[in-house]
């Protein structure tokens, strides 16, 4: 009888049917010579998604959550199902280069070391999109890979030691606190030993906090830039928050609060275990008053625009 597989991949999939077509397109090409399942956990996609893949991918296995269960917990639930040598976490929002996959499993196959590979990260126009990072300090609030201070001054020492700059590299594998899981590569007998996603990160954070403790556990997170893979960012974040795509400016407010409710557990179960501490507080409140700056300052640019927009508007509508 056949052994596992090399891989399983497991994508959580919430209202992206397209999109998730498309990725499920890309990974043959991606994983070549190597064996492979996919189970897509769904957090009851109202999409069609299920469909599409019960009629376009019988081979792929799907799991139906039941409801928006989020990230981590979907994910999970695929990874449990799981029966291969290494797991990859894939969004769905993502389409692999042919053999980046193929790429990682042979990383991790000649690097025992290795607790985490992940490909490089790349934007839809193929710029790189910084994923690959140190773990974060009080200075990633302010010079983070999206802050406002890090766009004004994308050469700052912060933000620069933060994304890892100067060590990154277009050919050679290198060392990293943490990378996305919107593509991560893990051994299955690292999740034994380790432990699953944290499920009560409901979306955001979760991957640090895993690379993390499987950092702790002896084992090294790695980047390897040969591999590439494309993540159209945002697309399946704003259906995981239950969100259309509307043209607006930033993320929709909902996101932004779940965004900082995520780092306020992660640097609370990491830096301020104690209840006491009143570090806790001063986390909180800082945290919370960056959400509550950006969705306002995001709703007035959105009532800015609209106003702007309406003229305009109303020209195209007049008669000629």
């Amino acid at each position: 009888m056949p052994g596992p597989p090399d891989l399983s991949v497991a994508i959580v999939s919430y209202n992206t049917r397209e999109l998730l077509s498309r990725c499920l397109a890309s990974l043959r090409d991606a994983v070549g010579s190597c064996s492979y399942e996919v189970i897509v956990a769904d957090n009851a996609s109202s999409d069609g998604s299920v469909a599409m893949l019960c009629a376009d991918w019988p081979n792929v296995a799907v799991i139906e959550m039941g409801g928006n269960t989020g990230f981590g917990r979907a994910n999970n639930a695929a990874m449990a199902q799981a029966s291969g040598r290494y797991i990859l976490l894939l969004n769905s929002d993502t389409e692999a280069f042919p053999g980046s996959i193929e790429g990682l499993i042979h990383f991790m196959d000649e690097h025992p070391e290795a607790g985490v590979a992940a490909p490089k990260l790349l934007n839809a126009d193929l710029t790189d999109q910084g994923t690959a990072r140190a773990f974060p300090t009080a200075a990633a609030v302010l010079f983070g890979r999206k802050a406002l201070l890090t766009k004004l001054f994308p050469g700052n020492p912060w933000a620069r030691r933060y994304m890892l700059q100067n060590r990154q590299s277009d050919t050679e594998p290198f060392p990293v606190d943490w990378v996305s899981g919107a593509c991560m590569m893990v051994p299955r007998t690292v999740i034994d030993e380790v432990g699953s996603l944290d499920e009560r990160f409901f979306m955001h954070w979760e991957d640090a906090d895993w690379c993390r403790r499987i950092g702790q556990a002896g084992y090294c997170v790695y980047c390897v830039p040969t591999a590439r893979v494309v993540h159209l960012e945002g697309q399946s974040e704003r259906s995981f928050g239950g969100l259309a795509r509307p043209r607006r400016v930033g993320r929709p407010a909902k996101l932004v609060w779940i965004f900082h409710q995520s780092a306020y557990y992660y640097f609370t179960k990491h830096h301020a275990r104690q209840r006491w501490n009143p570090i806790r507080l001063i986390a909180g409140v800082g945290l919370m008053s960056r959400a509550a700056a950006i969705i306002v300052a995001n709703a007035v640019a959105n009532r800015l625009r609209s106003h702007l927009a309406a003229p305009i508007s109303r020209l195209h509508q007049q008669p000629r």
